[in-house]
């Protein structure tokens, strides 16, 4: 990954919304490469937290999280659905390790720069993003061993074409994966023309950003998928499981659970993960949670 600039770095002028409440805030990240504000969400833990954390597991290093939201959510949806209180809530207690996690804003990019050159997403999250971050918040990330991606639907594609394309994180979660390869027919009208600016149209050529060829590179990998999912992805997901598994690298964690592409799905199903995102090497508990009466 590229050492962001001087420049880039003097632009890491964040303004908060005063959600700190919430477990993380949103703020506006002016980038260069896409010659726009970028809205992110950030969770960054307590200091007692951390500092409760390293002195209790001497030699841990906290990791930094990368989190795609899908095509119809965003940066506010990690806040709004409860993820990063809940993750303050558990870091406080001692029960999670302490991890900074960022959301971007992501205006329908596939997580990918566009074939014409005109708008490098990729590059703004691996050149100014992430670095721009670790700058600000040095206990956190700094090397591919400490770093996870994550992501939902669209950005479950792109969490497993970061993890292969970058080899910049270590570990990867994929909720609810939007397989998409060309000629993109199965994807629905409103999203297709956006893929067909981005991606190759040969399919040889797409080979990079797909995923049921690199399979998520060398990151160890999670997955899952609502089993009632109304695009049809949970047993493509398994299949992309079962896949890795006869290359040679099977699954941490198959999370295959009643629900539907929704959040009611990928909420409790980040809650169980996030553990192993934040480098726990325990087992993940697969089996579903136990609903409410």
């Amino acid at each position: 990954m590229k050492v962001v600039s001087a420049m880039v770095m003097s632009l890491l002028i964040f303004t908060g919304k005063g959600l700190s409440a919430q477990g993380g805030r949103l703020e506006s990240f002016p980038s260069k490469l896409l010659d726009r504000k970028v809205e992110i969400a950030v969770h960054v833990p307590s200091d007692a937290a951390l500092k409760r954390w390293q002195a209790a597991h001497p030699g841990w290093k906290p990791r930094l999280v990368l989190f795609l939201p899908g095509a119809y959510d965003g940066p506010k949806d990690l806040i709004q659905q409860g993820i990063y209180a809940d993750l303050a809530r558990r870091e406080e207690a001692g029960t999670l390790p302490p991890t900074l996690w960022v959301a971007p804003e992501h205006f329908m990019s596939w997580y990918a720069d566009r074939k014409d050159g005109r708008f490098p997403y990729e590059r703004f999250l691996m050149e100014e993003l992430i670095p721009s971050l670790e700058k600000a918040h040095p206990a956190y990330g700094g090397s591919a061993e400490v770093r996870t991606v994550a992501g939902l639907s669209m950005g479950g594609f792109g969490a497993l074409n970061l993890a292969s394309r970058t080899h910049a994180f270590s570990r990867c979660a994929a909720l609810s994966p939007a397989l998409v390869k060309p000629s993109f027919s199965t994807a629905g009208f409103w999203v297709r023309h956006g893929l067909k600016k981005t991606f190759p149209l040969d399919l040889d050529a797409f080979a990079p950003w797909n995923p049921w060829v690199h399979l998520g590179g060398d990151a160890a990998l999670a997955l899952g998928c609502g089993l009632q999912d109304h695009y049809g992805l949970a047993e493509a997901t398994r299949a992309l499981a079962e896949r890795r598994a006869e290359a040679g690298h099977p699954v941490a964690a198959l999370l295959l659970w009643p629900g539907d592409h929704a959040w009611s799905f990928w909420t409790p199903a980040f809650e169980r993960l996030a553990p192993w995102i934040a480098g726990d090497d325990a087992p993940v508990d697969v089996a579903p949670p136990t609903l409410e009466p």
